[in-house]
């Protein structure tokens, strides 16, 4: 069967809007460089004729935005594309990021537009991967200025780590906050700068809770997730007005929030 003409999904109000689809990263730098990619894209697209109406970044996990948000913004568009360039790309977490899209969709159902939906093929699958990758080897062996690890290290000290990576943090409980996929399309990511600023806005909360981000922790129906320990009680579903409280009653007042606790005991601190 011949394609269609590519200038039939690119003119006018027919161009479509892409979705860069990545896994979240846990270094400042991760969705910079997602968005230099999207950059970069829309460039390509744009020289070769085909300018798309967006090229959107988003996140299956750990960074923002989630997956339903960047479909929104892409929503006027008569296509919507999402490219997944994230290795590996799990059979099974593809298979519930289309049941996502789906349920993405159901809800537009009565807005009077839903775009025409098309997943692309895992990165490895692509068929070009292979010749970029062997460029970049031929470039790193010949291109002038290249530097061997040696050089490029130069005098920075690589014999040890820092000594400071051996003291243990003063703290006495641990949040653990899911970010995992399923978490992250119902807001996670979008509330943990609200779990850190709680925590870092109460003297009590700051000195002795340890926040860090977890993938998984499964029971994603009661998602956002939010476990803490020493205690071990799991919280959800979180949002942006019980973090506080939940946090404050189960650190401070050793209590246990039981419209929020879904899993643990009901009791702390040796309380009957």
């Amino acid at each position: 069967m011949t394609p269609p003409p590519r200038e039939t999904l690119t003119t006018g109000e027919a161009a479509p809007a892409i979705i860069l689809l990545s896994r979240g990263a846990a270094y400042a730098n991760g969705a910079a460089e997602l968005a230099m990619l999207a950059d970069r894209l829309h460039a390509a697209l744009t020289a070769q004729g085909r300018p798309p109406l967006r090229v959107q970044p988003a996140f299956v996990d750990r960074s923002q935005p989630a997956l339903p948000e960047a479909l929104d913004l892409c929503a006027s568009a008569q296509a919507i594309v999402i490219l997944p360039v994230m290795v590996p790309d799990e059979p099974s977490l593809r298979r519930w990021l289309h049941k996502l899209i789906m349920r993405w969709r159901a809800a537009r159902v009565n807005t009077g537009h839903c775009p025409r939906l098309i997943f692309a093929e895992p990165l490895l699958q692509t068929p070009q991967l292979a010749d970029v990758l062997a460029h970049a080897v031929e470039d790193a062996l010949t291109r002038p200025g290249a530097q061997d690890v040696p050089a490029t290290v130069g005098t920075d000290a690589w014999e040890h780590d820092p000594v400071g990576w051996s003291v243990v943090p003063e703290h006495q409980h641990h949040v653990l906050w899911c970010v995992g996929p399923r978490c992250a399309a119902k807001g996670a990511v979008k509330l943990l700068p609200d779990v850190a600023r709680t925590i870092r806005e109460n003297p009590g909360l700051k000195k002795s809770v340890m926040l860090l981000q977890t993938g998984c922790q499964y029971p994603c129906n009661h998602g956002p997730l939010m476990i803490v320990y020493p205690g071990g009680q799991w919280y959800g579903p979180m949002d942006q007005s019980n973090i506080g409280p939940v946090l404050t009653q189960h650190v401070l007042h050793d209590e246990v929030n039981e419209d929020r606790c879904i899993h643990g005991l009901r009791t702390l601190g040796g309380k009957d």
